[in-house]
């Protein structure tokens, strides 16, 4: 049998790029960029051409696993299935829906079918006991907009095409694609932005990949990106700011100006490292341009700022006249969902007061989900005796490693969804293997709220599932019908296939996807000016001083007074050969990245193996001096497991007060050489 190609679209991040996958009978030979895709235009990334390689891994999971006397042993999936949905069904009626929790991962968001079915299991099964690495990456991107617009979880990103000064601060597309919208092909897409005469500037504790393409970079102490934005807010509020929209638009300018009344020039150059006239340059070409994008990535919403940063981040678009405009930002309202279309009720400025778990009662749910914090403790307290993990190798990503992963272990049922083998399914009861990306029918369904226009995608399957690999669907549907709950209503589980789950998505969907199957996508212009007309017809004008925000925003100000510029911090940083914990095995190396002259106060260098260690733990690494980082940061880069999980350093005690969230980053670390071999 000859070559032939097909084409589909990458899900190994949100990105969604075209790819052309050629094939030797069931053999995925090759993939690389679609160049005819009407948004990638023949771009994917080194992670995205190693499919081939993923797909027939070693580690792969090829049938069902289910432990017995300690050990994992393959099983068929009736077996399987009778002995779960027994146990659950159990658990269910001696200690109520809250005793089974579910997690979603990544795997999980980027499988249409998967998401369906982990938003069914926790609907239908009606627990509080919701978890994603939503709480471990990205809460403040939920919060903020409650609070502000009355909707969680809106995702702002640039108008690209029309703005003229882009702001990056904590987040490095170039390596990720964006953190919750995507900048495909990024080096020619920010390469086409300066070209027509557009300011991109980045703001990091890092001169990364994103900021060697911009107009200007600055140089930022870790955590000091909301002091940038309150300078900038408070100087523009005097002069530059635009004044009719505000008037007409907003609540709240008075309060607003009031929480930033003290970041002065000199405040804001103290306390964020940026000379003045640094920062001076930045608020001349905020005037000079009038409008603004500010996109933040998990270097802001993973720090202890995070709140403030993202909350301020829309106050400075706002004040400007650029969050839901031409030429500034704007806000995707999902071309699945599309949330411009529904009666959503909005959230008071309080935002919604929803109580969080039994053994945590300082923490609060958030958007119908539980901060991951609170697990191990749910699990001791006996309130969490089952999980079920949809698509998340969770042992590297939860906080506090070490006595998470062990809290795990003592749950009655783990059940796990994956496609290769994992520090999850090691320790979990039952393990189903999952169609690979390759082997599914799928369409972008969350992700597609990621994307620069209105696209939804669509692929058939372009191989055969290997060994007895299922559809999360078919697995959770034939697990509701041995519980004696209907998950997908309307949807026969016996005859359905990927194809009738693929409809069953789009029938319930709002937007005309007509044409979606046979064009392989739907493609609209960005809906603009929505979200303005939603808070000014339901709350009144935009929120710009949230109460909850402008009282933390008060708080820090004593720990700003205290802030050491001696300190070592850990930042997070993305690496370029792997997504999360996927495709460790490419050619990223484990490593601990240190800035020369920190090095050298350590009395390391290049090869030397470190410990570092913070209030809650300690990893071990070799060191990579690295010239890019300022003085006083550190990158542990995340996704690695034993020894070198960063998560080691995290604990699940010292949390965000409005979101639960874990400190990830901006957390005081040391440097210590090991003795060497």
């Amino acid at each position: 049998m000859g070559l032939i190609e097909k084409k589909s679209f990458c899900r190994v991040c949100g990105s969604a790029c075209g790819i052309v996958v050629t094939l030797d009978g069931e053999r995925v030979v090759k993939v690389r960029g679609d160049e005819k895709h009407p948004i990638t235009r023949g771009y994917t990334c080194p992670k995205g051409r190693n499919l081939p390689e993923d797909h027939v891994h070693a580690t792969r999971l090829e049938r069902p696993l289910i432990r017995e006397s300690g050990r994992l042993r393959p099983t068929n999936w009736e077996r399987l299935l009778d002995d779960l949905g027994a146990r659950l069904k159990r658990i269910l009626e001696e200690s109520g829906p809250r005793a089974i929790g579910l997690f979603t991962g990544g795997g999980g968001y980027l499988d249409a079918s998967g998401h369906l079915s982990s938003m069914s299991f926790a609907e239908k099964l009606g627990t509080p006991s919701n978890y994603s690495d939503m709480t471990i990456d990205n809460v403040p991107k939920v919060l903020i907009p409650e609070l502000m617009a009355g909707i969680p979880g809106l995702m702002s990103r640039s108008d690209t095409q029309r703005c003229k000064l882009m702001i990056f601060m904590g987040t490095n597309p170039v390596i990720s694609h964006g953190h919750t919208w995507t900048l495909n092909s990024p080096t020619a897409a920010l390469r086409d932005i300066t070209g027509r005469g557009a300011e991109v500037w980045v703001i990091d504790p890092r001169r990364t990949e994103t900021a060697q393409r911009s107009t200007r970079y600055l140089a930022s102490r870790p955590g000091m990106d909301y002091v940038v934005l309150g300078y900038l807010i408070r100087e523009l509020l005097e002069d530059g700011a635009d004044r009719a929209f505000i008037e007409q638009h907003t609540q709240g300018v008075q309060q607003l100006r009031e929480a930033v009344a003290r970041f002065t020039l000199p405040r804001a150059s103290a306390l964020s490292g940026i000379g003045e006239s640094e920062l001076a340059d930045l608020l001349t070409a905020v005037r000079r341009n009038g409008q603004v994008s500010v996109d933040t990535g998990t270097g802001v919403t993973m720090s202890r700022a995070g709140n403030l940063a993202q909350w301020l981040s829309w106050a400075l678009m706002l004040i400007t006249g650029s969050l839901d405009r031409k030429g500034g930002a704007w806000v995707h309202p999902g071309a699945v969902t599309r949330m411009d279309t529904m009666n959503i009720p909005p959230a008071p400025e309080t935002g919604w007061a929803f109580a969080g778990p039994e053994s945590r009662p300082e923490l609060r749910s958030i958007a119908g989900q539980y901060p991951c914090a609170a697990i191990p403790d749910e699990i001791a307290a006996g309130n969490l005796r089952a999980m079920v993990v949809f698509g998340g190798n969770i042992e590297p990503c939860l906080p506090e490693a070490g006595r998470t992963y062990d809290a795990l272990k003592q749950l009655d049922v783990l059940a796990t969804f994956d496609v290769r083998h994992t520090r999850t399914t090691d320790i979990s009861t039952h393990v189903m293997p999952g169609k690979h990306q390759l082997e599914r029918s799928d369409m972008t369904y969350v992700t597609e709220s990621y994307f620069q226009s209105l696209s939804v995608q669509y692929t058939p399957p372009m191989v055969q599932p290997i060994g007895d690999r299922k559809g999360v669907w078919w697995v959770i549907g034939q697990l509701g019908k041995r519980m004696g709950i209907e998950f997908f209503p309307d949807l026969d589980v016996d005859s359905a296939t990927d194809e009738t789950v693929i409809d069953y998505i789009t029938s319930r969907s709002p937007s005309d996807l007509k044409g979606l199957r046979e064009n392989r996508m739907v493609n609209h212009e960005p809906v603009i000016g929505w979200l303005e007309r939603y808070v000014d017809a339901n709350i009144g004008g935009w929120r710009l001083a949230p109460p909850l925000l402008a009282d933390q925003l008060r708080s820090f100000e004593a720990r700003e007074m205290e802030q050491q510029l001696g300190d070592l911090v850990l930042i997070p940083r993305r690496q370029r050969y792997h997504e999360n914990s996927k495709m460790l095995d490419l050619r990223d190396r484990p490593q601990i990245f240190v800035n020369p002259e920190d090095a050298a106060d350590a009395g390391v260098a290049d090869g030397t193996m470190v410990e570092v260690r913070s209030a809650n733990g300690f990893v071990h690494g070799v060191v990579k001096i690295d010239g890019t980082l300022r003085q006083g940061a550190l990158n542990v880069p995340h996704g690695w497991s034993d020894e070198f999980n960063v998560n080691r350093l995290t604990g699940t005690r010292e949390v965000d007060p409005l979101t639960g969230m874990v400190l990830y980053s901006g957390l005081q670390v040391t440097l210590h050489a090991l003795p060497q071999a």
